[in-house]
């Protein structure tokens, strides 16, 4: 028996709330099975199913801007450890090792 789209967008929304991204490759087929239900469905039916597909739709960005946030810090985290960027007296870009130095004092 197959799901109705109103429970599929459900189950996407709750899979993203979270955090089970991986179950959402198993529900996209689910979910395109049901177009043809569409093609029947009386007004009232569609307008349930328009309001689920639109708090689902602000779960997904809101989710993705998330995902976005996490990928530029880590990139900036990744950058911070190679060393400290800064600019010379001419405009140049340097970077200054973060590393300590092998060497100690005896």
């Amino acid at each position: 028996m197959s799901q109705s789209p109103e429970s599929i967008l459900q189950e996407v929304r709750r899979a993203v709330m979270e955090g089970e991204y991986a179950q959402l490759a198993a529900l996209l087929p689910a979910l395109r099975e049901t177009e043809e239900a569409l093609q029947s469905g009386d007004l009232r039916t569609l307008q349930s199913l328009q309001a689920e597909a639109e708090r689902t739709e602000s779960c997904l960005v809101s989710a993705l801007a998330g995902v976005r946030a996490a990928r530029r810090r880590v990139a900036e985290v990744s950058e911070a450890a190679k060393g400290l960027t800064t600019y010379d007296r001419g405009g140049l870009k340097a970077t200054v090792p973060t590393a300590l130095p092998t060497s100690r004092r005896v």
